[in-house]
């Protein structure tokens, strides 16, 4: 496991900040997540703008965009070029409440056995009771982002990192609307990217 140094996370930031294509910026995003190692990549402090930029490629690859590029000033977070426009994005992420994942991936790693691999228990009913706290989650998204009170007004990309192997699908799909109409009035467009998809709540 390596934790980055200052030099090597300015030079990170340099790379992200300049147009990429997404393809190659996913790719190098995940070699830094290689090169790190799981535990490091979700407890350093300082290294958010990777994942920032990660959820920026996979949004921009689904909008069929030519470029993507992480913005280095506070606001926004990243930008894409998508049919000659560039459009600029806040990024946020929306994941089960008081959930440490630095400290899922340490407890992994302790555990793992010789061979690296670690199996464990996720029964169906964690499935569901992970489903129910979208809602709490994509809320508490909106707020982080809508409670900075930007100058300006971009649009708001939330990264739903709650997985329930769709066994509430549906359900979840139709609450996308009515849970971030907070951010209707403060950003020009908001989008979800959850399992490799895209939607746009509203218009």
């Amino acid at each position: 496991m390596t934790r980055l140094t200052k030099i090597e996370i300015a030079a990170h930031k340099a790379w992200l900040a300049r147009w990429r294509e997404p393809t190659d910026t996913e790719q190098y995003v995940e070699d830094v997540n290689d090169y790190m190692g799981s535990k490091d990549f979700f407890n350093q402090a300082g290294v958010e703008f990777l994942r920032d930029a990660w959820a920026a490629a996979k949004f921009a690859n689904k909008r069929r965009a030519k470029e993507v590029r992480l913005v280095a000033e506070k606001w926004p977070d990243f930008e894409l070029r998508l049919n000659g426009q560039v459009e600029q994005f806040e990024c946020v992420e929306a994941d089960v409440p008081d959930r440490r994942r630095g400290d899922e991936y340490r407890k992994m790693e302790d555990l793992a056995g010789p061979d690296g691999f670690l199996v464990e228990d996720d029964p169906v009913e964690d499935w569901i009771a992970r489903a129910k706290k979208v809602p709490e989650a994509l809320r508490a998204a909106v707020e982080k982002k809508v409670g900075k009170r930007y100058a300006g007004k971009a649009r708001l990309l939330i990264y739903l990192n709650i997985n329930e192997f769709g066994v509430c699908q549906q359900e979840i799909e139709s609450s996308f609307q009515y849970v971030t109409e907070r951010a209707r009035d403060n950003f020009e467009a908001t989008w979800i990217l959850w399992k490799e998809k895209i939607y746009r709540p509203w218009l």
